[in-house]
């Protein structure tokens, strides 16, 4: 080989040898673009676990929240039904009472009477006459007992039956009163989980912005590496033929 080619092959070889080093800074410089690309998108992606936590529990409350609605709807329905049914009976014993309101006796004071007539039918001698009125007295006054007693009856399961249907009313309301807080906090619930959702896209879209950035540093890499294992490849090459043309 002339003199001057293998000058030239050196200076080509210090070119090159000059090129790798360039190429090992860019690989370098590439290699903590990429390290630092994706640090920044796991630490999105560290900052994205609590929401996602919260948004987790919030979904599971909210899950609870409605089957206890679910539950409460039915029991109101039950105690809905019950009440028709209690008012309904609550009709037909006003009803009855209303045909008794002529009845004005106690059936104690009526029962009284009925002692003391039978008393003297008992005890004392009467004409046929009396007797007779006496005994349709004592007939008419057993059945005005029998209706006096009715009504004392009616009047006493009334006042039961009011007091069932206001204690179940109460229920009834205290039922309302629960599910309209529960209704209330799936209510919160909604725009809490709207806004978590909300910042959960951004923080993804940010994710994602980052992950694009570190998949175009590492096919950056990728390309340096490939120069690299090229270029050392020439370089090799060079030093063979120059090795071989010092020892021709």
């Amino acid at each position: 080989m002339p003199q001057q080619d293998y000058e030239e092959l050196e200076r080509e070889l210090y070119e090159l040898r000059g090129r790798l080093r360039e190429l090992n800074l860019k690989i370098r410089d590439a290699d903590e673009e990429a390290r630092r690309l994706a640090e920044k998108r796991d630490g999105i992606h560290e900052e994205l676990k609590p929401y996602r936590e919260r948004l987790r529990s919030l979904r599971e409350a909210d899950a609870s929240k409605r089957e206890e609605l679910n539950r409460l709807r039915e029991e109101l329905s039950g105690k809905r039904e019950k009440l028709r049914e209690l008012r309904g009976r609550l009709r037909e014993l006003r009803a009855r009472l209303r045909k008794l309101r002529a009845v004005k006796e106690a059936p104690e004071e009526i029962e009284r009477r009925i002692e003391e007539i039978d008393w003297r039918i008992q005890t004392q001698p009467l004409p046929r006459e009396e007797e007779r009125r006496l005994s349709s007295l004592l007939e008419e006054l057993y059945r005005r007992l029998e209706q006096a007693s009715l009504k004392l009856e009616l009047g006493k399961e009334l006042e039961v039956l009011e007091a069932e249907i206001g204690r179940i009313g109460e229920e009834v309301e205290e039922l309302r009163s629960r599910m309209d807080g529960l209704r209330k906090g799936l209510r919160e619930s909604f725009e809490q989980r709207k806004a978590l959702r909300e910042k959960v896209q951004e923080l993804k879209r940010k994710s994602d912005e980052w992950h694009a950035k570190y998949v175009e540093a590492r096919e950056r890499l990728r390309r340096l590496e490939a120069e690299k294992i090229l270029l050392t490849s020439k370089i090799i090459e060079l030093q063979e033929r120059l090795e071989r043309h010092r020892r021709a």
